[in-house]
């Protein structure tokens, strides 16, 4: 797909769920992924509704970083397949943090390990989630399965009451 990207078919700062139409389970299926950068090289998301086992707290002790605060995110989440080993962290207050996506004025992702010793100093982000991985598509990918109908647009604004309840301590 070589035709430029249209600001209305820009995901960014938009969830993306994946269609329950579709026949063919997926890695995806039942997932619920926040854009953080979509252009005409491709896109960027972290999938926000998939927990893992991984305790937050053994992070931050394999980071040998010292927790001096309440975390609030009990277990990680996993973003999605790509790069599972990196640590993402999605979070308020973006202009706050070197390294920083800055996806709109209240969200930013970042992956620095700057972010996560203010969490663990109790100077982090108001909100956060940190996620192993991220979900990505190459130049076209995903604007070829929107015209597939494969994924399901929600704006941002739209989604006002996701609930975190089970990644809590």
């Amino acid at each position: 797909m070589n035709k430029k990207l249209e600001n209305s078919d820009n995901c960014r700062n938009k969830f993306l769920f994946f269609s329950p139409s579709e026949k063919q389970l997926s890695y995806f299926t039942d997932s619920l992924i926040y854009i953080v950068n979509h252009d005409e090289s491709g896109a960027m998301g972290i999938v926000i509704n998939r927990t893992t086992k991984i305790l937050t707290m053994d992070l931050f002790n394999s980071l040998k970083v010292s927790v001096k605060s309440n975390i609030m995110q009990r277990t990680l989440l996993l973003g999605g397949p790509v790069n599972p080993d990196a640590v993402f962290v999605l979070h308020s207050e973006p202009e706050k943090w070197t390294k920083s996506i800055e996806v709109n004025e209240d969200i930013g992702l970042t992956t620095s390990s700057e972010v996560l010793e203010a969490i663990a100093e109790d100077k982090g982000p108001g909100d956060y989630l940190i996620a192993l991985g991220y979900s990505g598509w190459n130049q076209g990918q995903l604007e070829d399965e929107l015209a597939e109908n494969v994924w399901i647009q929600s704006p941002y604004e739209t989604c006002i009451a996701i609930r975190y309840d089970d990644l809590r301590a």
